[in-house]
């Protein structure tokens, strides 16, 4: 059921892409460019985003440590994905 779930919604990214690219064709330079503003906003707010997270020193140290007990195979330092997901 949960396969099904994912395909039907991997049918509605398709259709949703087909009609921005559809829709895409129409548009004006002028309209085009307020696109890829748009788009480039989207990425600027990630990449701030990941900024924030490098700065914060604290939260640095708790990646790298987590790197570290995962190189030593240290697993029991770890959370299991299916505890941590949302369904």
């Amino acid at each position: 059921m949960c396969a099904k779930k994912e395909a039907e919604k991997m049918d509605e990214v398709v259709e949703y892409q087909r009609r921005v690219m559809e829709k895409i064709k129409t548009l004006s330079l002028e309209r085009l460019k307020v696109v890829l503003d748009f788009i480039y906003l989207e990425e600027k707010e990630e990449w701030e985003a990941t900024l924030e997270v490098l700065k914060d020193e604290e939260t640095m140290e708790h990646i790298k440590a987590a790197d570290e007990a995962w190189e030593a195979s240290r697993m029991e330092e770890f959370m299991p994905w299916e505890k941590v997901k949302i369904n």
